[in-house]
């Protein structure tokens, strides 16, 4: 049945079928070469899947993203940004990063943060004489940090397949998140001590006055995730009912600046159902994939085949490291989140890994491949912004790759980088 099941699976992403399909066609086939009567427990795994509560603040986490960005958030969040690091040498650049910090605490999704903050800076940084390649690299890989800086879609989804608590994945995320940003952020330097041109306009320095303006402007955003986890952490409700709660603030504080009518609002629902919609499908036929794969005990002979191989846990953490890496170059994150949680989560608890650490590097080595050949979605929606081809963006693409490396070995090797907020918050 494995046979099958990856065979076809393999022959329908090499075709090019979304993931999606390929994995409910592959799974289609296995069952009915091996086990025709299993057929009838599709409908029922598929929609087990995503027949959870905690998988309910998926759509409203996008639903709360995409109202504060017609709300003119993002704008607001690029001036704070601009404010906090724009005059210094490759500040505009680091302004896209710092941008992405703030706007990760209130999409949690890679998508999101990339398109949100990529719309208005890759212009701004062709302006100042920045490559394009090169911008659209920079804002793809400051998107990874959407989905690691609380709230996030991706610990979400880790949560419900793992049953650890999604608030401890969320502030377990904080450091790692600021880690990944401060390696791009010296990349952002080196770039700009490389390339003189691009330090010639530097944001201007601001008045008091004006700054205080700025930051009263960004301040109903930066408000929104420190509400989410503030809430989750003093108990006053769940992340699921946190994310509900994130709508209606996005709501009010989109009405109360009018930057918010029944129009926006409308277009923001509509856009957020479709988002919603493929993720659930991706969720629920990655569930079906998944209890194929534990039907026929893969995880358990993954495991035994890694422990066969070393005994040591820094060799089998480089080991999970590689092979993360080498399937987000060819799966989209979250498909691969869903599929490898239950194959790789026993071989870590097995090696005597934290739980929250391993969900952590995890997490952060797959969103790699989302600026990886072929797949890379982050770097097409960044290379379509900065109007180049997918192909030209890759040459600028190594030392972000590098750099987001960099911060997945750092956080493999210390595992206080991602336990330290969690235990100062019992």
């Amino acid at each position: 049945m494995l046979t099958i099941l990856f065979v076809v699976f393999i022959i329908m992403l090499v075709a090019g079928v979304p993931i999606a399909f390929s994995m409910g066609l592959a799974s289609v086939a296995a069952l009915f070469a091996k086990m025709p009567t299993g057929m009838i427990t599709i409908p029922s795994k598929v929609f087990g899947g995503v027949d959870s509560f905690s998988l309910m603040a998926v759509p409203f986490f996008i639903l709360a993203g995409t109202l504060m960005d017609v709300s003119g958030v993002s704008k607001r969040l690029i001036r704070f940004a601009e404010l906090l690091v724009g005059f210094v040498q490759g500040g505009v650049a680091m302004v896209a990063v710092v941008a992405s910090i703030i706007f990760a605490g209130i999409s949690g999704s890679a998508s999101a943060d990339t398109a949100a903050i990529g719309a208005i800076m890759i212009p701004s940084m062709t302006e100042q004489k920045y490559e394009k390649g090169f911008s659209a690299c920079l804002i793809a890989a400051a998107g990874t940090i959407g989905p690691v800086i609380p709230p996030s879609l991706l610990m979400i989804l880790y949560s419900s397949a793992t049953g650890i608590s999604v608030g401890t994945l969320f502030i377990a995320g904080i450091l790692p998140g600021l880690l990944m940003a401060a390696c791009l952020l010296v990349l952002c330097y080196r770039y700009a001590k490389k390339h003189p041109e691009v330090t010639k306009k530097k944001t201007e320095r601001v008045s008091l006055r004006e700054g205080l303006k700025i930051t009263r402007e960004a301040l109903p955003a930066i408000v929104m995730p420190v509400i989410i986890i503030g809430g989750i952490l003093l108990g006053i409700f769940t992340a699921t009912e946190a994310a509900a709660v994130a709508c209606v603030y996005a709501i009010v504080v989109g009405l109360l600046m009018r930057e918010l009518n029944f129009q926006k609002i409308w277009g923001a629902l509509a856009d957020s159902a479709r988002t919603s919609a493929a993720l659930m499908l991706i969720v629920g036929v990655a569930t079906l994939l998944g209890w194929i794969l534990s039907k026929e005990q893969f995880p358990t002979k993954a495991a035994d085949f890694l422990v066969s191989l070393t005994s040591s846990k820094i060799i089998i953490t480089l080991l999970i490291i590689g092979f993360l890496l080498i399937i987000g170059c060819f799966l989209e994150t979250i498909a691969a989140l869903i599929i490898l949680v239950p194959v790789l989560y026993p071989i870590g608890m097995s090696f005597g890994f934290h739980e929250i650490h391993f969900a952590m590097l995890i997490v952060i080595t797959l969103l790699i491949g989302s600026i990886t050949p072929p797949v890379g979605i982050l770097l097409y929606i960044s290379s379509g912004m900065a109007k180049i081809s997918f192909s030209e963006s890759l040459k600028y693409v190594t030392p972000f790759i590098v750099a987001l490396l960099v911060a997945v070995l750092l956080v493999a090797f210390i595992p206080q980088i991602t336990l330290l907020v969690p235990s100062l918050l019992g």
